[in-house]
């Protein structure tokens, strides 16, 4: 038999970790305007946010598995095989709806997550690829004409990129 309490309070986390998922896209969707924008600073204040909430959900996580693991000794289950669908369909209707509406308002979440991020690794990638072109543009030697001495040899040294480093 399943504890009811187990049960409520697997739901509570799965409603907590939904709200920080939630906090994180929102830094996720600042995170996009301050790629574009090149504000640093900013970035790197909202990644020190975005490691806390992560630090919060592991420790969540960790209290789901074991409820979870919990409920899957009372039913005779592995536990990493069983999946809240499997487990919504052995509860009572109302615990099973909620247990499915956490389910998936979390699922979706976490997709808009996802997509968002894959968006700012995409952004940041472009940004770094222009900073190394333009790089290579000023650490490069000009080109120069060639200068031909009294023999039709040429003469001349290769010209200065703008940056003054050694080659």
């Amino acid at each position: 038999m399943i504890n009811q309490v187990w049960i409520d309070n697997l739901i509570k986390v799965l409603e907590y970790e939904n709200k920080l998922y939630g906090q994180l896209y929102l830094i996720a969707e600042n995170k996009t305007g301050f790629v574009v924008k090149g504000e640093i600073e900013n970035l790197q204040a909202l990644v020190g946010k975005e490691q806390k909430l992560v630090g919060e959900l592991n420790k969540l996580q960790d209290v789901r598995e074991q409820i979870l693991e919990q409920v899957a000794k009372a039913i005779g289950r592995n536990p990493q095989q069983l999946t809240l669908t499997e487990l919504a369909a052995q509860l009572p209707a109302e615990q099973a709806e909620r247990l499915g509406g956490s389910r998936d308002r979390l699922k979706e979440i976490i997709g808009k997550l996802t997509a968002k991020n894959d968006l700012n690794q995409q952004l940041i990638q472009n940004a770094l690829e222009y900073v190394d072109f333009s790089l290579n543009l000023l650490t490069q030697p000009a080109p120069q004409v060639p200068q031909y001495g009294p023999k039709g040899h040429e003469t001349g040294k290769a010209g200065r990129g703008i940056l003054d480093i050694k080659y």
